[in-house]
């Protein structure tokens, strides 16, 4: 566990990974650095996921080396350079390389602390505040689309079906912001943990109470006990202090940057 207090407001994280218990390798690669928390998953079925993954949070790394509140413009050169490095490696294999990327950005948006929160692909980003508990991000993928499209058979649908990421063809991001409120906690992570523990049992581990250290240990155990046939990785994300009162803000608001690469069609979901 890691207290961030480099400018307000206090946060307390908690990281986790695992390469599951099917796999040698763990594809899966992550950045908890104030002010980026961001989860990076290798794409089956392609080659060097694991590289894929590493790139595109290193490109964060390197853009944000030191603590301090990032700015659009920032996010976006980041994320320009992960979709160059991810497609570079890809041009280097026979079958390509990708990876999702989902997160947290923190930023100030008129003169109020935010999170930039950014998705391409399956991982996902889930909000809990008070007794509400949402899923930020909408996944890209095959299955999410035929539900949304009132598909017959779509929950049938393999869920590992994804249709955006970084070096596919589609890796375009949603972005918005999302006002940082005090007491809120926030649970990043890559499809390992959601294919093994539903979203009542993550409601359920969040809102015990406890350290960041002991929800992520918790979260782990659950995905790794249910079968772990995926790497998992997660960050668990409590706003101690210094953010807006919770209940005083109106909710997420889509990012206008400018980009074509950037689609606002996500919003989120109550559980």
């Amino acid at each position: 566990m890691t207290r961030l207090r480099p400018t307000q407001p206090l946060l307390e994280v908690a990281v986790r990974t695992d390469p599951g218990r099917r796999r040698s390798r763990n594809e899966d690669w992550m950045l908890a650095a104030d002010p980026c928390f961001l989860v990076s998953d290798g794409v089956g079925g392609y080659e060097a996921g694991d590289l894929a993954s590493r790139a595109a949070t290193g490109a964060f790394s390197e853009e944000f080396t030191a603590p301090a509140t990032a700015t659009l413009a920032r996010i976006d050169a980041a994320l320009e350079q992960a979709r160059q490095r991810v497609a570079e490696i890809a041009r280097g294999t026979e079958r390509g390389a990708g990876c999702t990327l989902t997160g947290v950005i923190r930023i100030e948006h008129e003169g109020v602390p935010a999170w930039y929160v950014v998705n391409i692909g399956d991982s996902r980003v889930y909000l809990l505040r008070g007794s509400e508990f949402v899923q930020l991000t909408k996944d890209h993928s095959l299955r999410e689309e035929r539900l949304d499209g009132g598909l017959g058979g779509a929950v049938a649908t393999p869920r590992n079906v994804i249709t955006r990421a970084l070096g596919s063809d589609d890796s375009r991001h949603d972005a918005w912001l999302l006002p940082i409120e005090t007491g809120t906690r926030l649970l990043l992570c890559s499809d390992g943990l959601t294919t093994e523990v539903d979203d009542g049992q993550l409601r359920a581990v969040l809102s015990i109470g406890g350290r960041t250290d002991a929800v992520a240990d918790e979260l782990m155990r659950r995905a790794l006990d249910a079968g772990g046939r995926d790497n998992v990785t997660l960050i668990v994300i409590d706003v101690v202090s210094g953010g807006v009162e919770p209940g005083s803000s109106d909710g997420p608001s889509a990012v206008d940057d400018g980009s074509d690469t950037t689609i606002e069609q996500t919003r989120p979901r109550r559980r």
